[in-house]
């Protein structure tokens, strides 16, 4: 691949990641994790996507078409066979730990086991750097107290210390209905981009279209837009499902040992940022 492709390709997926990396902050997911479980999907695309007919998998293809080490692609198989859990310390482990201390350690406790209000440094009793070290010295200090103030778990005093809240730590409740559609719809419509961009001729690709405000839309004007938007979209959803439902009996009736094709279309509104 020429230069320009990889470099113009790697912007475009710094681009595309923004909207999927706000989602793992926002729900306290590190790089580390977010790294180790991309392992698993290369060694996964180069091992069933790229396989070679009539050749065994093996672990120095995948590692030369990944990047991996062979050691590392072996790993990856093992996760993939259900014999291993991928290996990681994110915030949410660092976050558990502190907060077990907090509540459990006598240090850090006072009568009837509450967890004591606890001052960032001092000099003559117990601190919450104390406690970072103890249960969390790969993290600093500051950034442990930023992110436990920006999810609610604790609050500051009026005397500086920090009072802890809850035990629990829960950067942000998402509904296993959400997490299945978020990974549904961003890959269906990723798999379309990726089939258009290998499309051989012009008419051979599937339905992608985009409608573009060119200089902008005022945003009062923004309210009737999206009103229209859903008047016609829904129009045009409703009027593709009731097709879709008259073809289910066909699909049983005839040729029902025939190959079926799981098929459909999304409509979504994009508002860009800034």
């Amino acid at each position: 691949m020429i230069d320009s492709v990889r470099t113009g390709l790697l912007a475009s997926y710094r681009y595309l990641m923004r909207p999927l990396i706000r989602i793992l902050i926002r729900n306290g997911i590190t790089h580390g994790e977010f790294t180790e479980y991309l392992k698993l999907v290369f060694v996964d695309v180069a091992e069933v996507d790229f396989a070679l007919p009539d050749r065994e998998k093996s672990e120095s293809r995948a590692a030369i078409l990944t990047g991996l080490s062979r050691k590392e692609v072996a790993l990856q198989r093992e996760i993939l066979g259900g014999k291993s859990l991928p290996s990681h310390d994110g915030n949410l482990h660092r976050v558990t730990r502190v907060l077990q201390g907090w509540h459990t350690d006598a240090d850090f406790t006072g009568p009837y086991g509450m967890p004591l209000e606890l001052p960032m440094i001092s000099p003559d009793g117990i601190s919450f750097s104390d406690l970072m070290r103890r249960y969390c010295p790969d993290m600093t200090t500051s950034l442990m107290v930023e992110e436990l103030l920006r999810v609610g778990v604790v609050e500051e005093t009026p005397g500086g210390a920090l009072k802890v809240l809850t035990r629990a730590y829960v950067p942000q409740s998402l509904h296993p209905d959400a997490l299945e559609r978020l990974g549904t719809v961003v890959r269906n419509f990723l798999n379309t981009v990726e089939y258009n961009m290998e499309k051989d001729a012009q008419d051979s690709g599937r339905f992608e279209r985009v409608v573009v405000a060119d200089n902008g839309l005022r945003e009062d004007l923004l309210p009737a837009f999206n009103s229209l938007l859903r008047q016609k979209g829904q129009q045009l959803l409703v009027e593709l499902d009731n097709w879709l439902s008259a073809q289910e009996s066909e699909n049983t009736s005839q040729d029902p040992d025939g190959r079926v094709i799981h098929t459909g279309i999304g409509i979504y509104h994009y508002i860009e940022e800034d």
